[in-house]
């Protein structure tokens, strides 16, 4: 059986390793990562270049409000037409690094000094984000998100927060690692894959996965992709 793999740069450097069971097409891949420090807290999302434009005219129609230059990288602030959200995005090579504020686009200086407390290196693979060490923030969660068509989506957290992902109990088996269903809210009892997420546990790293109904693929169908994955965290 064909496989494919992935190897992404996570926000804090680190390499994930996705092994996936067969060669359906993987259709995004995008990172979060949010820092914490005393009473400070923010977040921000990683996408592909067109990560602002999309959101701007698909998620949230928005209109821009301002440009400005920050470690020699354009970012663009735009503002739903709503009023009710607006955001920020810094323009990398080949990634976008996008953080959400509630209601009116903030003012530039404070768009600026968020940015500029910022360490950031693009790569092909993965951007990397850190807080410079004069912020004194930490890291309190990071993760990648992965999306293959006619399959599902994993999300793979980094290890603080996988550790806290896996049940004590024993799960299912699978080719590498095991596996846990969890309902989603509402849910109830419904035996059907379509109605739970599965929190995947690998040897190197761990994974919520979200299986999507698709007439190209059948619920085992479904089910032996998912048997068949590995992931893994490698601190960089």
């Amino acid at each position: 059986m064909s496989r494919s793999r992935l190897n992404v740069i996570a926000p804090s450097g680190a390499t994930v390793e996705v092994d996936l069971p067969d060669d359906a097409a993987v259709s995004s891949v995008a990172a979060g990562v949010r820092f914490v420090g005393g009473s400070f807290g923010t977040g921000f999302q990683i996408g592909p270049r067109g990560y602002h434009r999309f959101a701007a005219t698909v998620v949230a129609p928005a209109t821009e409000r301002d440009r400005l230059v920050v470690h020699g990288r354009e970012v663009v602030v735009a503002e739903a037409d709503d009023g009710q959200s607006s955001w920020a995005t810094l323009l990398g090579t080949y990634h976008e690094l996008m953080t959400v504020y509630a209601g009116p686009a903030p003012r530039r200086d404070r768009v600026l000094a968020l940015f500029s407390s910022l360490r950031i290196a693009d790569h092909v693979a993965g951007m990397v984000v850190r807080p410079a060490s004069a912020t004194l923030l930490d890291t309190m969660t990071e993760q990648v998100m992965v999306v293959v068509k006619d399959r599902g989506s994993l999300c793979v957290p980094g290890p603080r927060q996988a550790r806290g992902l896996i049940p004590r109990h024993a799960g299912a088996p699978t080719r590498h690692g095991e596996v846990w269903k969890a309902p989603y809210p509402g849910a109830g009892g419904s035996a059907r894959a379509g109605r739970h997420m599965f929190i995947l546990g690998c040897a190197g790293g761990a994974a919520e996965v979200h299986l999507t109904p698709s007439p190209a693929a059948t619920e085992r169908d479904q089910l032996a992709w998912l048997d068949g994955i590995n992931v893994s965290w490698r601190q960089g």
